[in-house]
Formats: C-alpha cells, structure tokens, sequence
C-alpha cells in the first residue's frame, strides 16, 4: 500500500469516528436517557376539585397524587405531584437508601435537581442526571404513575 493510500485511509477513518462520535454525544453534548409521560383520563384526586385544563396532549386534573413506589438497587423512591390549574405546582420524593452515605449525597442531589426539572417542563419529560441514574429513573417512574392518575 502505497503512503498516499495509507494516509488517506486514516483520514478517512478519522472522520468516520468523528461523525460516529458526533451522533453518539448528540454533537457534543452527553445524551442522557429521557423517559417519556403518560396520559390518563380518569383518576380520583384527594382535593375537592376536578378541573381539568390540557396541556399540549397532557391532560391534568387538579389535586394532588401518590405515585407508586420504584425500588431500585440502591434503595427507592416514592413521588407526590400536585396539580393546581391543570399544572404540575408541586413535587415531593421520599427517596430511600440502604444507609449508605453515598446514595445519601446522591439523593440529596439528585432529587431537588429533579424537581426543578419536572417544574419547569410541567411533565415527567425530563432526562435523568448523570451520576444518579437509578434514583432519577426510579423518580421519573414513580412521577409517570402520578401524573396518570391525574
């Protein structure tokens, strides 16, 4: 093989790995796992109201909802959503760790952030947080089964 050849077929490589590595990383940025939410059309809330306001195909009707308990391996998490003119004005989590000190500093990270996340989307269309893939899959989890009952 000549060295012209050898030289052009490592640029070509190169480029090829750039433009794999691209797409991979969204062009630079790191892809994180988004989840998507759910819509349900019948629920029962814990307030006295039922007004029902649609949020582009989101419908929600006001009141406030447990969602199911997601175990996950480091422990689990249980969200509360409160809805109030059809959008999502409050969110709680209890997250449960084994006692470790780690998943402690993760949580404790980890659940405000997705709570700001889910406040400003107005859904549980928010991607998980690097470093803390299970308790923010486990949130977005539990956030899903609420808002379907909403």
């Amino acid at each position: 093989m000549s060295t012209r050849a050898k030289v052009a077929a490592v640029i070509a490589s190169a480029g090829v790995l750039g433009a794999g590595w691209a797409v991979g990383t969204a062009n630079g940025a790191t892809v994180a796992t988004t989840t998507t939410g759910t819509t349900a059309t019948t629920a029962t809330t814990t307030s006295g109201t039922t007004t029902k306001t649609t949020s582009g195909s989101t419908t929600y009707k006001d009141g406030t909802y447990t969602g199911t308990t997601v175990t996950h391996r480091y422990g689990s998490v249980t969200v509360t959503v409160t809805i109030s003119g059809g959008k999502i004005t409050n969110v709680s989590a209890q997250a449960l760790d084994g006692g470790d000190r780690r998943s402690q500093s993760i949580d404790s990270q980890a659940v405000p952030m997705m709570k700001t996340e889910v406040l400003s989307a107005n859904s549980a269309k928010v991607s998980t947080i690097s470093g803390a893939t299970y308790t923010t899959t486990a949130y977005i989890t539990s956030l899903q089964s609420a808002l379907a009952k909403a």
